[in-house]
This record gives C-alpha cells, structure tokens and sequence, in this order.
C-alpha cells in the first residue's frame, strides 16, 4: 500500500503557477513535478474562505449541510462525520496531521479520525472555551486592526498611519510572524512522518501566501516588501503587491522541494501519493479595489485552485472534467482500489483519471449571518445566486444577485451572460438555499487569544 500526502497551501491561485501558464518563474520544483504528475486543471474549492473550503476538502461538506462553531461564518465539522482521516484510517492506515492554520482544530472537529493531530497555531492550548485569564483589553492584535481600520480610510499609497504599520509588521519578523512558516511546518510534518507506521496518510497545511505575507521572501528588500503590503491594507492596486505574493509562491515552492529531498533520502518517495492543492485562490485586485478572500465573493480568482497528484508509476495527464474538492475522498479512494466511504459529495463517477464529466454539478457555497451565496457549475456554464440580507448591492459592491458566466470561454468572469443559459443550474441551486438560522451549531467558543490570532491574519471577528 503506498502513503498518501495532502499537502494543502492557503490562499493558492491557480493561475500563478508556471506549470498553469504564469509568465514569473514561481513553481521551478511544482513544475518539474507537474511533468510526472496528474493535472486537474478545473479543480475548484467548495468556497471562497478557508471555513467554507476546508470541511469539503476534509469531510465532503458544504456549508449547506455542514455546521458552525461560535458564529454561523466559522464553519466545523459535525460530530461523527466520515471524514478523509477516518476513511483511511478503516483501511489501514496511519493517519497524522501537521497544520498551520487556526481554523483547523480540535474544538472544531479537525482531528476526526486522526491518529495523530497537531495544530502548530494553536500549540497544545484548547480554544473551544473562554477562561478567566482571557483579557478583555487592548491588545497587540487590536492595535494592528486599528492601524488597518484607519489605513483604509486613504486612497494613497502613504498614508499617515503606514509607517506604524510598517514598523508594527517588522517586530513580528523579529518575534512572532502571525503564522508558521513553511520551512518549520514542513519539518515539523516530516519528523512526523518519518516516525509513523506505514502506509501512511499525513496531512499539512501551509499560510506562506495568506496575507500578510512574510517580507522576507525574494530579493526585494524587507521594507519594501512591507510596503507592498501596506498597499494591500490600503486597498491601492499596485503591481508589487503581486510580485511580493509571487516571491512568496517561490519561497513556498523551494519548501516542498526541500520536503520531497526528506521523503526521497527517507527512502518513502517511491512508495508515496503526493496530493497538492489549495483550499482556495486570492483576490489580487482582479476586480476594482478587491483584494483577500471574502466570503461571498464566488469568482474563479478564489475558487479555481491548482491540483497536482503525483502517483508514483501512474503517466502524467492533464484532467479538464470539472472537479470538486469535495470529491477527493473519492479520488484517494480510486487510488487505492477501495469502496467510495459514506461522505455527502458524491460526483457519480467511476473514474476520475479516465477525465468523464460528472454526472452532478461542482457547488461552492457560503453561509453566514449575511445569507448565503452559492455558485454552481457545469462543463461549460457557471451560475452564481446571492441570497442575502440585507439587500446585496448594501453589503457587497460586485455583481448581481444572481449572474451566469460561460466560464470556459470568458475565464475572467468580466461578461455575464443571459439567465436563460442556465435554467437548469439556477433550479439545482434553488433547491440548495439554506436559511442561516438553519444550520447546527457546535458548541464552543473562542478565546481571545484564538480571537486575537485570527484578527492578525485579517480575519473579522
């Protein structure tokens, strides 16, 4: 039996990858191994925002059929779920996770079916419930918010408030960075893989390109990486804020170069299933001053991801069949020649290496106070429908309530085309809206440090 590897990287575009067309070298090592590799060049995330995306990576789930944690937008997964871990686990395998990303923890049902399971952000500490030591003052993490809040106020690259800011990032570089590194994580994740039983499942996760991205990256200097992202914070759309994100695609790639040279002087790679994908894209002020991952926001720049399966003495193709991330249960259960598990999502397929069409649409959906968006596609067409309150064009300035793309043709998404192209689309997403008042609700609460961590990762609490 070989081991499988999920190795999932925050905030990756698909289109910023060498091996997808990007004009900057950013994947050497991801293209090299592109050519041995399986392709599924329209892979697309279950949402826009990690809490949409990763119970459907994990678990099968959208946010439709899912369930919350503390407030409807943190998405969990329900107790008792199937989930990949668990899948693996009934048929022999080891199972170990090594992440980076708050989101995923324990309190939220991230470690279900897992022999092993660390989140390195959270570092032993339970932020299921608030404690008496939790203070309600004002914080390091409130101060950077602050900074931000008055920022955005300015529609110019210096504002009064940027070199605090800068200043604010530069003491995390000598501190404590808002989230791990690769070169950490990926150590971390190998030591742990090294000391398992094989076969294997191992998960990780990486934040290399969630804002704010480390400035140490490239060989642009440090401040002006910071400055590039004071642009971001800004909302100013400048070229270097793309190139800093680009650098940090590089850092990123140089990691898993050095990760798979452990795996092969390990003596594991020949034997090994490397999965590589993201839970969703990034925002580069593709659209007015629009940058980040916000929940609602359905275009492909954060949902079309990159997805790479490199299956050791299986030929390198490239797949076009639509593909949803919440069907990699069933893929990993294609590979190892066993009974789909009992997950949510199910494609209909019977192969997804022959490139068959599925025989259901690919859903992405996200719920939260706000209402709830879905989007829903085809081979060829793609319908997005908001539902929400208060009245759309209120709280989110793109796009109508609902729109119909010829996604194939018009890969930008900047020509809507007539509802009538999408009938059947638009009756299938119908029959998925779900009040937000609806879903269950996983006991827990967080605490201000978890509060904390995520407001420094941008995250609105």
């Amino acid at each position: 039996m070989t081991n499988i590897i999920l190795l999932t990287i925050d905030c990756f575009r698909y289109d910023r990858c060498g091996f997808n067309g990007h004009h900057r070298n950013t994947t050497p090592f991801l293209d090299k191994l592109a050519r041995e590799s399986i392709i599924f060049d329209n892979a697309f995330a279950t949402g826009p925002y990690t809490t949409e995306s990763a119970p459907g990576i994990f678990a099968g789930q959208h946010s439709f059929n899912g369930c919350y944690f503390n407030s409807r937008a943190w998405k969990a997964i329900p107790e008792n779920s199937e989930t990949i871990a668990s899948y693996l686990n009934k048929h022999g395998y080891e199972t170990l996770a090594v992440l980076s990303n708050p989101h995923m923890t324990e309190s939220r049902n991230f470690d279900l079916g897992f022999d092993s399971f660390r989140n390195l952000q959270i570092d032993g500490k339970d932020p299921k419930a608030k404690t008496e030591d939790d203070s309600s003052g004002f914080s390091v993490a409130d101060y950077a918010h602050e900074i931000k809040t008055r920022m955005r106020k300015y529609d110019s690259l210096l504002t009064p408030y940027t070199i605090p800011y800068v200043a604010h990032r530069l003491l995390q570089t000598r501190n404590e960075w808002p989230a791990h590194r690769a070169e950490y994580v990926l150590q971390e994740f190998a030591d742990g893989l090294k000391d398992a039983v094989k076969p294997v499942f191992g998960w990780t996760h990486l934040m290399d390109l969630h804002a704010p991205i480390h400035p140490d990256v490239g060989d642009t200097p440090v401040y002006k990486n910071l400055l590039a992202d004071a642009d971001r914070v800004v909302g100013v759309d400048s070229d270097r804020y793309r190139q800093l994100y680009d650098h940090g695609l590089r850092y990123v790639d140089q990691q898993i170069w050095e990760f798979v040279s452990k795996l092969k002087s390990a003596g594991i790679w020949d034997e090994t299933v490397l999965l590589i994908t993201a839970d969703h894209g990034e925002a580069l002020f593709d659209r007015k001053e629009m940058y980040g991952h916000p929940r609602h926001h359905h275009y492909d720049e954060l949902l079309h991801v990159p997805m790479l399966v490199r299956v050791p003495d299986v030929p390198s193709q490239r797949i076009q069949s639509p593909f949803s991330l919440a069907w990699i249960h069933e893929l990993l259960a294609e590979l190892i020649s066993e009974p789909p598990g009992n997950f949510p999502s199910e494609s209909g397929n019977n192969s997804f290496l022959a490139d068959e069409p599925a025989e259901v649409p690919v859903i992405s959906d996200t719920v939260d106070e706000n209402g709830h968006t879905i989007a829903i596609r085809d081979d060829s067409w793609k319908y997005i429908r908001h539902n929400v309150s208060p009245p759309q064009d209120f709280w989110y300035p793109f796009g109508d309530n609902e729109q119909a793309y010829h996604y194939i043709t018009d890969q930008g998404e900047r020509n809507p085309a007539d509802i009538s192209n999408v009938s059947d689309l638009s009756a299938t997403a119908e029959s998925y809206l779900t009040a937000p008042e609806s879903l269950p609700k996983l006991e827990g609460e967080f605490s201000r440090e978890m509060e904390e961590q995520l407001e420094d990762l941008g995250y609105k609490m």
